[in-house]
């Protein structure tokens, strides 16, 4: 969400402080009125010293784009997806009741004891 800096609070010494909702408002009270609690926001994303590395990335502290990159889940094996979708296939016609978030292996375990 953007910063937003109306509505805000102005002071003026021997005055009454009062919220202006624009900048129009705050313009039309004249010399002398502060604005001194506004702060501009402040981009750090993009600044020169902003510092990217080291981050965490899941549980991992990664020190590197490289090692992020290291991170990143690998395609899967199309042998392997084939697999899995003849041992889901398999389970379904024979009623063995799987979670389909388990491994190849699992799966051939459950339908090896059935």
């Amino acid at each position: 969400m953007p910063y937003e800096k109306f509505p805000m609070w102005t002071h003026k010494q021997g005055e009454k402080s009062r919220v202006v909702n624009t900048q129009e408002e705050f313009d039309a009270l004249g010399e002398g009125w502060s604005d001194a609690n506004y702060v501009p926001p402040k981009v750090h994303i993009d600044a020169e010293t902003f510092q990217h590395y080291p981050k965490w990335v899941g549980s991992v502290l990664v020190h590197s784009a490289e090692e992020e990159a290291a991170l990143a889940p690998a395609e899967p094996d199309p042998e392997q997806s084939d697999e899995r979708e003849a041992l889901i296939k398999i389970a379904e016609e024979r009623g063995v009741k799987i979670d389909k978030r388990w491994s190849n292996d699992k799966i051939r375990t459950a339908l090896e004891a059935a």
